[in-house]
């Protein structure tokens, strides 16, 4: 039962990781994740949430500055 699952590797990448992002839940309005995939994107949910945040987030500090 002592045995790990992961490597201490493993464990020191994902604290890495953790420690260069930020992770959000957020939750959409029912209908969203079917929205999103309509549009064939070729790129995940996840990938287009965090693109148009990002790309309206540069947009907005360039108009506030």
């Amino acid at each position: 039962m002592g045995d790990l699952r992961t490597s201490e590797a493993q464990r020191k990448a994902v604290r890495e990781y953790e420690k260069n992002n930020y992770r959000l839940n957020i939750v959409f309005p029912k209908g969203t994740k079917e929205r999103i995939e309509a549009l064939k994107l070729s790129k995940t949910n996840s990938a287009f949430i965090r693109d148009t945040v990002l790309s309206k987030l540069d947009e907005l500090e360039k108009i506030l500055k």
